[in-house]
């Protein structure tokens, strides 16, 4: 696999190796980084910040986890760090706390089907969006990365019990911001 021989490479002695692992994952960290913070001014920097943590930290990497799932911790760190520095991190990854570079490609041949495509995927997104940071996090990694829980409770450093609950009540919300959009003429009987 690539991104093991990219790994090797670099714990081997060459330093240009890394390029190719910020290269496979800048898009994703970009979009895990804007899904905790939400759209941040400050989401590149953060995004390279992550990778330098990750460049001093590689070597240590012990290879119990995918790469992926230790990459998404460290940009979970380094984003609470920076909530924390502005005074909102207030347990943003604790239990008490509840409160696109992977979309399918459109295949329908008729303009009107596209037009209501899109519709329908800005209301999801706009969802998405007005979910807590928490949230976010847990839809992208499971629905975007297609984490499985484990994966995600090493990621986001949670009990596999909370992202089993935290993911069940992100599609909550979910459903219940999205129904209305999507269906208008039955909130209208009801």
């Amino acid at each position: 696999e690539l991104e093991n021989g990219l790994i090797s490479r670099f714990t081997g002695g060459d330093a240009g190796a890394f390029a190719g692992l910020v290269e496979l994952y800048k898009d994703r960290i970009h979009q895990f980084i804007i899904c905790i913070l939400g759209p941040d001014r400050e989401a590149e920097d953060i995004a390279q910040e992550v990778f330098i943590q990750t460049y001093k930290s590689l070597g240590a990497f012990r290879r119990e986890a995918a790469f992926s799932t230790w990459a998404y911790y460290l940009t979970r760190n380094v984003c609470r760090r920076r909530l924390r520095d502005r005074g909102r991190e207030a347990g943003l990854f604790g239990a008490a706390d509840d409160e696109n570079r992977h979309e399918p490609r459109d295949t329908a041949a008729s303009t009107e089907l596209k037009l209501e495509n899109d519709e329908t995927g800005e209301i999801i997104r706009a969802a998405v969006a007005g979910l807590s940071p928490l949230h976010r996090a847990v839809i992208f990694l499971s629905c975007w990365e297609r984490f499985s829980y484990e994966e995600i409770a090493k990621a986001l450093d949670i009990p596999v019990g909370t992202v089993r609950s935290r993911i069940h009540n992100a599609m909550a919300a979910l459903a219940q911001k999205v129904k209305p959009a999507l269906n208008p003429d039955r909130g209208e009987r009801q």
